[in-house]
C-alpha cells in the first residue's frame, strides 16, 4: 500500500493501532530526510464490490498492521488505488483465496501531523505546485495573478 506525505514523497508505515476490527490508524514517516514529517493515516472499510461465495465468511475485512485479510481469514490484495486527493484514496481489494472471491474498497486518508516537517513554507509550496495536473497549475497561477 502506497502512503503519500504532504510534501508528496512516500511515507513508510511504522506501526498501526486498531480502531476496529474494519479500520486501523496508520502511523506514517516521510521517506524523505528533509521533511521528516510524521503523520496518521486511518484505513477503514467502505463497501463490498462482489460479496463473498463462501457462505461462512464474514463481509466485513480485518485490518491487521498494514495487512487486510478478507473475513474468510485469507489475506486481501490491492488491485487498484484510486487517489481522489493528495490525502484521500480508494482502495480496491480482492481476497485471495479463489473460492471466495470477494472484493471490496477501503479508504486511506490523512489525518493529522504527530510532528510537521521541517521542510521550509517554500519548499512544500513547491513540492505541492509540482504534482498538479496542468489543468490545476493554470488555475493556480490565474488565481495568483489576483494578488
Amino acid at each position: 500500500m502506497r502512503v503519500l506525505c504532504k510534501c508528496g514523497s512516500r511515507a513508510i508505515i511504522s506501526r498501526s493501532e486498531a480502531v476496529t476490527d474494519d479500520c486501523a490508524n496508520l502511523l506514517c514517516s516521510c521517506t524523505d530526510p528533509e521533511c521528516g514529517h510524521t503523520f496518521v493515516s486511518p484505513l477503514g472499510y467502505k463497501h463490498s464490490l462482489v460479496q463473498s461465495k463462501m457462505s461462512t465468511a464474514a463481509t466485513v475485512p480485518h485490518v491487521n498492521g498494514s495487512r487486510v485479510t478478507c473475513g474468510c481469514g485469507d489475506r486481501a490484495v490491492i488491485t487498484k488505488t484510486n487517489r481522489l486527493t493528495n490525502d484521500c484514496a480508494d482502495l480496491y481489494y480482492l481476497c485471495k483465496n479463489p473460492a471466495c472471491g470477494h472484493r471490496f474498497v477501503m479508504s486511506l486518508y490523512y489525518s493529522h501531523s504527530l510532528s510537521p516537517s521541517s521542510r521550509a513554507s517554500e519548499q512544500l509550496a513547491v513540492a505541492l505546485v509540482k504534482t498538479l495536473s496542468v489543468k490545476g497549475a493554470k488555475q493556480l497561477r490565474e488565481q495568483l495573478a489576483m494578488f
